[in-house]
């Protein structure tokens, strides 16, 4: 991996529960199994960690992750498991041009889209600039009073550094 500053190892899969930053499941990443190559590598992952958790009390599991993990195929998939889900959208390739950052848009300013069971909302944190994310947890468009951000954007930020805090504290020992 030429751009990160650790190039060589062992690219591990790992889900991590929020409250605790502690790891509840780990998939090594082996590249080709059975001299095939992976067939849908992303949604085989998310599926083989959140097997300890799937079936239980919908109101207490949330996979929250970037876009490379998840899809809305994927995420109706996961709701069929009483598993809901939040992620980003960096690529935004299926992303309509409204959603997408623009002059017009104002900072602060959001747009909601509500399906059956997603919600998708673009958020312009500064000029030029958008986040974009989707859930099937949140089925609202409301804001936050302190911030004034989507709750959306809230939740997401708030679950989304477990991995980043393990990943932060595997790095402070080296296995040199």
């Amino acid at each position: 991996m030429p751009k990160k500053t650790s190039k060589y190892g062992i690219k591990i899969w790992i889900i991590c529960d929020c409250a605790t930053k502690y790891m509840m499941n780990v998939k090594v990443y082996l590249g080709k199994e059975n001299n095939e190559v992976a067939c849908g590598l992303a949604s085989d992952v998310v599926c083989t960690l959140v097997q300890p958790i799937s079936g239980q009390d919908r109101d207490r599991r949330n996979v929250t992750t970037d876009h490379f993990f998840m899809s809305v195929d994927h995420a109706n998939q996961l709701k069929k498991q009483k598993i809901d889900t939040c992620w980003d959208n960096e690529s935004k390739r299926e992303i309509q041009q409204e959603f997408k950052p623009a002059r017009q848009r104002e900072e602060n300013s959001s747009i909601f889209v509500f399906t059956g069971d997603l919600t998708l909302v673009s958020y312009v944190p500064k000029k030029n600039n958008s986040v974009v994310l989707f859930s099937s947890l949140h089925h609202d468009s409301a804001i936050c009073g302190n911030s004034g951000k989507p709750e959306i954007i809230e939740f997401y930020n708030k679950r989304k550094g477990a991995v980043d805090m393990l990943d932060q504290m595997c790095a402070r020992y080296t296995v040199q």
